[in-house]
């Protein structure tokens, strides 16, 4: 339990100080380039090597690939579980790079496709710009999907922290682009350069620590047959990957006939709204997937809807009061973040306009006003997960899917953007109210639990209440921030509620 928690503690701290220099990359880009239709074309010319990412590194890969891995050396020592990784390490160079120059070479034709609206295509400067996007950031998915696998070699020997925190050397890098394009004309290649530069460094050092714990590329002519095994094994998990790709893709389709700047508004506020997302949801539904194995190994089921339940206390606790603070103080955020901090630091007017603050602000509401399904949904499918079932998580992703595209069709009529985002977090509570209406033999104890929840509302309400006050007397966000932190923790305690006890 001991190595759990420490593993855990070095997980944690590399995925949030990942998260907070990705935080401050985004920041950085927005200042210096505002929401444009420039920053649109960017943000799809990034997002399609990311779009793969999703198929080669996490998700489906990781699945199939860990495994093998640890097997190899259980059963042949670091000699065969080098031999595995060198050998997956080629089978993907080779892959990924036969689908980057296709990509490459296809480049105007990819980007028309996730660029549909006639303001985009018919500008063909823009367009020019984009496919030279594509062609100076495309090589990042072979770096990348080398870095995923020596990411997973460290994982595998309890190396938390360098995978996790690496990424934080990506988003130095184009924090670095984003300040050489700040210093030269703003050109926007600074930012792509950025991202190979990012790529470059963080696989130089995860393949250092790599060599550190005993990583020697090892070749052979013949191919292990656990490699052939491996993408087999990838292709049924590739479903549920496709459906969440298949959301994005469409998502930024449907984005790019709305008006230029709209898919930088979106972005902009998606990653505010994953930042509690990541930070506490994601991580405590890897924590609940491990409890949940060791309990379903020993067939407790009592145990196993203890978990559940105390999952459920948990996502109420924090994520309730960050949905109000992210619905409540939209404006002020954003205005905070892509401004003030321009003002602060750089003592100069941001490019982010006043316009641009007040429509990413109303996609951020509308975000987060389905961050609690979102997390119940990551929670529930590690629930499922952890029986091994991961047919039913796919099935109520693709309702989900069908969902989103149909709300997205509905509400971009009468809420442009924001019906985008809108439809998003419609989607996630049917994805969760599907996800917990299929768990078998688990209800949640309200008898047990119904003090705990109604104490937990009382407190959300007076902190609002606090919120809302500090906003009718101007109080600068920031302070705002921190009194309503004080108030609802307080409360809590006050309620003789002990977070950190409900946290263990």
């Amino acid at each position: 339990m001991t190595n759990f928690i420490f593993n855990f503690i070095r997980s944690s701290a590399g995925v949030l100080i990942s998260r907070v220099f990705g935080l401050i990359r985004d920041v950085a880009i927005g200042i210096v380039f505002g929401a444009t239709a420039v920053t649109d074309v960017f943000f799809v010319a990034l997002a399609i090597p990311n779009l793969f990412r999703e198929f080669f590194v996490e998700g489906a890969m990781s699945s199939a690939f860990m495994p093998f891995l640890a097997e190899k050396y259980k059963k042949g020592g670091k000699v065969a579980q080098n031999l595995y990784l060198t050998q997956i390490v080629i089978m993907q160079t080779v892959l990924v790079t036969i689908i980057s120059i296709i990509i490459m070479v296809f480049a105007d034709f990819v980007l028309r496709i996730f660029l549909r609206g006639k303001d985009y295509i018919s500008d063909t400067a823009l367009m020019s710009m984009g496919v030279d996007l594509i062609h100076i950031m495309m090589p990042f998915l072979i770096l990348i999907c080398i870095i995923g696998m020596f990411s997973g070699f460290l994982n595998i020997n309890r190396s938390y922290f360098i995978s996790y925190a690496s990424s934080a050397l990506f988003n130095i890098c184009m924090i670095i682009g984003a300040w050489l394009a700040y210093k030269n004309t703003k050109d926007i290649m600074f930012l792509a350069y950025g991202v190979i530069a990012g790529g470059i460094l963080q696989l130089i050092i995860v393949y250092i620590v790599s060599i550190y714990y005993g990583y020697r590329p090892v070749f052979r002519k013949k191919f292990d047959e656990d490699v052939k095994k491996t993408y087999l094994l990838l292709i049924p998990s590739l479903a549920g990957v496709s459906i969440s790709q298949l959301n994005f893709v469409i998502g930024r389709i449907l984005t790019s006939y709305l008006a230029q700047g709209s898919i930088s508004w979106l972005f902009y506020a998606s990653r505010l709204f994953q930042f509690p997302l990541g930070v506490f949801s994601v991580t405590l539904g890897v924590v609940s997937l491990t409890e949940l194995s060791r309990a379903r190994a020993d067939n407790d089921m009592v145990k196993r809807n203890e978990i559940i339940n105390k999952a459920f206390l948990s996502l109420i606790i924090i994520i309730i009061p960050a949905t109000i603070g992210l619905i409540g103080l939209s404006y002020e955020l954003i205005k905070f973040v892509f401004q003030d901090l321009s003002t602060f630091f750089l003592n100069r007017q941001s490019e982010f306009s006043d316009n641009s603050v007040m429509q990413t602000s109303i996609a951020l509401k509308m975000y987060a006003s389905g961050l609690i399904f979102f997390s119940l949904a990551n929670l529930l499918t590690r629930v499922f997960h952890s029986e091994k079932n991961t047919k039913t998580p796919v099935k109520c992703a693709f309702f989900a899917f069908i969902a989103n595209v149909i709300f997205s069709l509905i509400l971009m009529q009468f809420l442009a953007h924001a019906g985008i985002a809108l439809a998003g977090s419609l989607a996630a509570v049917v994805n969760a109210s599907l996800l917990f209406f299929h768990i078998k033999d688990f209800k949640f104890d309200f008898k047990k639990n119904g003090k705990v929840i109604l104490k937990v509302i009382l407190a959300n309400i007076i902190m609002t209440s606090s919120l809302i006050l500090c906003q009718h007397f101007g109080v600068y966000v920031l302070y705002n921030i921190i009194v309503c932190i004080l108030v609802y923790f307080i409360i809590l305690r006050l309620m003789k509620i002990n977070v950190l006890r409900m946290l263990r």
